[in-house]
This record gives structure tokens, sequence and C-alpha cells, in this order.
């Protein structure tokens, strides 16, 4: 039997993700994320306690806000 939901697609990566699979998606390092919290430029975070989450459709927005003209999104 799995483990995984029925609903889950393997394509998909989940609403929200770790600062690590954060950086990732948006291909930067974690360390760049995390000075860009600190600074406050960067995407916006969720938090809870201790834990930090980024919402990929807030990250896909900071991405496009940064985008130059001509680039592709």
């Amino acid at each position: 039997m799995s483990n995984a939901r029925p609903d889950a697609d393997a394509e998909t990566p989940p609403a929200y993700l770790t600062r690590g699979e954060a950086a990732a998606y948006v291909r930067v390092h974690k360390t760049f994320l995390e000075r860009l919290d600190r600074e406050g430029r960067g995407p916006r975070v969720l938090r809870i306690g201790r834990v930090v989450r980024y919402a990929r459709v807030d990250l896909d927005a900071w991405m496009a806000a940064h985008a130059k003209p001509g680039e592709a999104a």
C-alpha cells in the first residue's frame, strides 16, 4: 500500500514550499532568499512559529515583478 495521496500529482510542486524548495524553484541559493527576507526585499513569507514557507504563487509573482523587459517569464 502506498502512502501517497491518490490525488497527488508527482509533476506539481506543493502550494507551499520550504526555503530550500523555494530557492530551488526560483533557482537561487537558499542564503540569497534568507538575505532578501531579512532586508524585506524578497517574496512574501508565511511564518508559523519558526517554520518559514513560501507560497508558489507568491514566488511566481515576485519573479514576474523582477523580470526585465524582453525577458521570458
